[in-house]
């Protein structure tokens, strides 16, 4: 849970409800204990508008809360960590690929599956071959570091529903069938 208009821990509608709880019991003490109370149409107006201020405050206070909290877990926040560390969010997916450990021209899987957004493919090259993974297709190109020998390749792309085409972009190594096909899909 973050932190919202108060101190870690607490947010605006933890502070506002505990003032609203504070004031209904000071007010349930002076009403039992006091039978004139309140005393004036003053008073009264006072305790009214108090009441009203305090309860709005809390409603008010709990959607906001709400609402930030909802976007802080749909950006990958919530855990405590930025979101571009989170891969896998509700609109992400990580997919993951390795290169041939023989050092042969071909990933270990020839097709993917990804919902639509945010799409990280992460490949791992045990080899001494260098490889990457690359996205392509529908004005889509983004390539991933080159590695080897146990390095990972990352590529990351924000995808719409179709079909695209991820490979290896090291010179001649699409070319020998080091590609597969990426199919991304609504939901």
């Amino acid at each position: 849970m973050g932190t919202y208009f108060g101190v870690a821990g607490l947010n605006a509608f933890h502070i506002v409800g505990a003032l609203l709880a504070i004031w209904a019991l000071t007010l349930a003490m002076l009403g039992l204990r006091r039978e004139d109370f309140p005393r004036t149409g003053r008073e009264a107006l006072l305790v009214g508008a108090t009441s009203v201020l305090l309860a709005a405050g809390a409603i008010s206070s709990a959607i906001i809360v709400g609402a930030l909290e909802g976007n802080e877990k749909s950006t990958g926040e919530a855990a405590g960590k930025p979101a571009k560390q989170i891969a896998p969010a509700a609109s992400a997916s990580e997919l993951r690929l390795a290169a041939d450990r023989s050092g042969q021209l071909r990933f270990d899987k020839s097709a993917l599956q990804a919902r639509a957004g945010t799409v990280a493919i992460a490949m791992t090259n045990a080899s001494r071959v260098p490889h990457d993974v690359s996205i392509e297709g529908a004005g889509v190109d983004e390539k991933g570091k080159i590695v080897k020998g146990g390095g990972t390749s990352t590529v990351t792309a924000k995808l719409k529903p179709g079909s695209y085409t991820f490979y290896c972009s090291v010179d001649g190594h699409r070319q020998a069938g080091m590609k597969g096909t990426l199919t991304v899909r609504l939901r």
